[in-house]
């Protein structure tokens, strides 16, 4: 049997064994050792099952992967989100839809800290959403702009996905972080006139939050609850891109100066520590035997010289790198809808990155594009994971109302898309203006 078939027949399983609950790491690891020992032999199997588990789990770079997990979880837990959304609200809150425009802009600060958009919904929604309700917001409109605004923590660095791709594609992660930051500001910006726009039209959707006028000194003062925020932001990206730390050593930094500063406040309690420190080491564990697992499966893959048929196939058609492009972004609609972007992005990218390096595809490039493309599944019917995990967190609010207070921002998103697509220079403008 050729190994294309073969390689097939193994992709083919392992989706049988992924709808059928199988843990995920446990479903890499079986197809793609089995996968090695048919297409090689029974030892090069036993002797590949011996190696990977500690080749990957003991590489330098994976190590930035629990720091920034844990500072996420330090910021949401100590109540970073709050002093965000006070602080933005006395910039914003008078605009038509106020308090929304301030939930996208605090989602994209604490996104800087965090790398889970699940964890961005569980927090933004627990914080933002009472106050909308307060003031009488249509709940389309205050679910809409937290579940749309949680999909940008995947696109603004610290982003765990970066983390995995650049580690598949084996590419600079920090160089992958500053890729995301001008997509990312223009999500909030487009996501921020789309709002402005829908209560302009409708202001019933959203009455005005604040009645009377704030001096811009006051602003200020009230704005204080951010400074720590800039503090590890500015520590951890500056630190990284002036050349101080590696991505690992500034994770570390950032996680160890967000403890001084709950501390300082009085917001840290040992027994906080200690959850946030099981539970790190909880989700971790769980990544890292997944892409154990995409370790042997990958190897199997490239054994099978599927990656390799499919990017000469591509080529013979007479496909270029922009038609390529917008048929991979137009797969990666449904299959965000489907599954998380961890399992995603360990399943496609070892076939697409090949073909895309053939054509001459920039691979940091091509890491941003597919993030964009995974946004749009994250809140785009039939499943839209985000929709689900916010209705989990507010279970009070019709899951269709969701789903239509996520709708305009699918334009949002397909407009950064092409604007990417088009003008490949907005990702690498802050590569350049670093150089």
């Amino acid at each position: 049997m050729p190994h294309e078939i073969i390689g097939v027949l193994g992709l083919i399983v392992l989706l049988a064994l992924m709808f059928l609950k199988i843990p995920l790491g446990v479903a890499f690891t079986l197809v793609g050792a089995v996968g090695i020992i048919v297409l090689k032999s029974f030892g090069v199997g036993i002797s590949t099952i011996g190696l990977f588990p500690y080749t990957w789990s003991s590489m330098y770079a994976f190590s930035c992967l629990p720091m920034f997990v844990l500072l996420g979880i330090v910021a949401s837990r100590t109540g970073t989100a709050k002093d965000l959304y006070s602080a933005t609200h006395q910039w914003v809150g008078r605009l038509p839809g106020g308090l929304a425009i301030a939930t996208l802009i605090v989602t994209a600060f604490f996104s800087a800290l965090s790398g889970s958009s699940v964890a961005s919904v569980a927090t933004i929604a627990t914080t933002c959403y009472p106050e909308m309700k307060r003031y009488g917001y249509d709940d389309s409109v205050a679910t809409g702009c937290i579940t749309a605004g949680a999909s940008m923590d995947i696109m603004i660095p610290p982003s765990i996905p970066m983390i995995i791709y650049g580690m598949i594609a084996e590419a600079s992660i920090g160089t992958l972080f500053l890729a995301g930051f001008v997509p990312g500001f223009l999500e909030v910006i487009i996501f921020g006139g789309i709002i402005y726009i829908m209560v302009r039209r409708n202001p019933s959707l959203a009455p005005l939050s604040i009645e009377a006028r704030v001096s811009f000194m006051e602003k200020v003062k009230r704005s204080k609850g951010v400074l720590p925020t800039i503090v590890i932001f500015s520590l951890v990206f500056g630190g990284m891109y002036g050349g101080a730390f590696t991505p690992t050593e500034a994770g570390g930094m950032g996680v160890l100066v967000a403890i001084i500063v709950s501390l300082v406040m009085k917001r840290l309690q040992w027994q906080l520590l200690k959850d946030a420190l099981i539970q790190t080491a909880r989700l971790t564990g769980t990544v890292f035997m997944i892409l154990i697992g995409v370790a042997f499966f990958n190897t199997f893959v490239t054994f099978s010289g599927l990656p390799e048929a499919l990017s000469k196939w591509i080529v013979s058609i007479g496909m270029g790198p922009l038609m390529f492009l917008i048929v991979v972004s137009a797969l990666y609609f449904p299959m965000g809808a489907l599954m998380d972007e961890i399992s995603m992005m360990l399943l496609t990218v070892p076939f697409f990155l090949p073909t895309a390096r053939a054509l001459g595809i920039d691979p940091i490039y091509f890491g941003i594009l597919i993030i964009l493309a995974w946004q749009v599944g994250f809140i785009a019917p039939p499943v839209a994971m985000l929709v689900f995990v916010t209705h989990s967190v507010l279970p009070d609010v019709p899951i269709g109302k969701i789903y239509k207070g996520c709708i305009p921002y699918l334009l949002g998103l397909a407009i950064v898309e092409l604007l990417i697509l088009f003008i490949p220079a907005i990702v690498f403008f802050p590569l350049k203006l670093l150089r």
